[in-house]
């Protein structure tokens, strides 16, 4: 899958407190993850869900995904579903005070770096005594001016002093007022009319063909689709496209064609159908 149609520029700005990380769908504008921490008095002895000590002297409580932060940077509405139009915030509790060191959160889209964004303690810290029974709480924000793409593989990585803590999954979700996504047909044909039937299916080409792959389902608001063509078993990221529903579409058909520039090499090859990143099928053609 070609993840660079959706995430084709990162932009890092470093501050204080602060890090800033149709049938093609246009790219969406730069990524931005900022980053601020305070120290927390606790209430009560912390009930961290895995607490994982490091090898770099910061103890890494708890990471949690939220719909939003506190002033002190605790989760407000912790969560890791996020529709893709909301900001995702991720909260990190840090045992103590200490006085340096730095934590980064580094989002990403499969391996895919979408942005990251850096604290550093002995800013944050500084000439703050350690103390018994308080804490230090960063906030993270993951905003963005276009959605994110619907898709359960995104992650982001904590790291205290460039060593890596954990993994922590968050996914994107359809929202609220989006149709069930399903796919009811899937057709390979030498054509395709204006209602988007197949004309001509077959899974049998000439090396002059344009292939079209034809489908038909209820696509829902936010949905993305993508054809992958394998040439010889080969990706040609070429002919990869891939198409965005802005509104609900009920019972719609749609299309995806290729014909590579020197035609194609007699022998086997295929397609996939790709549905907000969950691969719907394979469709393998012959060329004779």
């Amino acid at each position: 899958m070609n993840l660079r149609r959706f995430f084709p520029l990162l932009l890092l700005l470093p501050f204080l407190l602060a890090g800033c990380g149709s049938k093609e769908t246009p790219p969406p504008p730069p990524t931005v993850a900022t980053a601020t921490s305070l120290p927390q008095a606790t209430t009560a002895a912390p009930t961290p869900t895995t607490p994982t000590p490091t090898d770099t002297g910061i103890k890494v409580l708890d990471v949690v995904f939220t719909h939003g932060l506190s002033e002190e940077m605790q989760p407000q509405a912790p969560g890791a579903d996020f529709q893709p139009d909301e900001t995702v915030y991720l909260s990190v509790k840090i045992k103590g005070r200490p006085k340096k060191g730095d934590v980064t959160a580094q989002f990403y889209w499969h391996d895919q770096l979408i942005a990251e964004a850096n604290v550093d303690l002995s800013d944050v810290n500084s000439g703050v005594l350690f103390s018994i029974g308080e804490d230090t709480y960063a906030g993270y924000t993951l905003s963005h001016e276009q959605p994110f793409p619907i898709s359960a593989y995104y992650h982001a990585t904590v790291l205290a002093n460039d060593e890596a803590v954990d993994d922590y999954p968050f996914q994107v979700i359809p929202p609220q007022d989006a149709i069930a996504t399903q796919i009811s047909q899937v057709t390979l044909a030498r054509d395709v009319d204006a209602d988007y039937n197949p004309v001509d299916p077959t899974t049998i080409f000439t090396p002059t063909d344009t292939v079209n792959l034809v489908g038909l389902g209820d696509l829902g608001i936010d949905t993305w689709l993508q054809a992958d063509w394998y040439v010889n078993g080969q990706l040609d990221e070429a002919g990869t496209r891939s198409l965005t529903l802005k509104e609900n579409a009920p019972d719609t058909g749609f299309t995806f064609s290729y014909l590579p520039a020197e035609g194609w090499p007699v022998g086997e090859h295929s397609v996939t159908l790709t549905v907000n990143d969950e691969e719907v099928g394979r469709y393998s053609f012959s060329i004779e």
